[in-house]
């Protein structure tokens, strides 16, 4: 890692990690380009249609295998680049996925299925809820974040910004 992503910055008095703040730049970066360019792109829309209905895409014309295949090496190039940045902070052995699934699980789940603006949402309240959960209330560790799950179920079943 670069010297410049090791040290810390000061915020209004607070003290932040350069490489935590680097990580959430590019999470923000990230999600706006995604968040852009599938609802303001022709490309996008062409997703969206192959998504609702298989059918009339490929009846209007649109390679919706094409469009799917690009979409999943895009939605894996990014699950590499999230690791990779995520290396540094989590750490690397065998089980690395299988530690954090559950979390990218209930993200989604939480966001709502087809919503990279829920699941954003959704990853910052499980985040926080997780970290103060174990900070403030040390007796429910990691469990908080399966209560913040089922109450924001409970109230949104089909997640933040689910479709119903």
């Amino acid at each position: 890692m670069p010297d410049y992503l090791r040290g810390s910055v000061t915020v209004l008095g607070l003290t932040f990690g350069a490489y935590r703040l680097f990580l959430i730049s590019v999470a923000l970066g990230i999600t706006v380009l995604l968040i852009g360019a599938l609802e303001y792109t022709r490309f996008g829309a062409q997703v969206r249609a192959a998504v609702d209905n298989q059918r009339m895409a490929n009846g209007l014309g649109i390679n919706v295998d094409g469009a799917f295949a690009f979409t999943f090496a895009l939605g894996s190039g990014l699950a590499g680049i999230g690791g990779a940045l995520a290396i540094e902070i989590v750490g690397l052995d065998p089980s690395f996925a299988f530690t954090y699934l559950i979390y990218v699980l209930i993200v989604v789940s939480v966001g709502g299925l087809g919503s990279i603006a829920g699941s954003f949402v959704a990853a910052i309240l499980i985040g926080i809820s997780d970290v103060a959960g174990k900070y403030y209330v040390p007796e429910l560790g990691a469990f908080l974040i399966y209560l913040v799950m089922v109450a924001l179920l409970m109230w949104r079943p089909s997640g933040l910004f689910g479709r119903r």
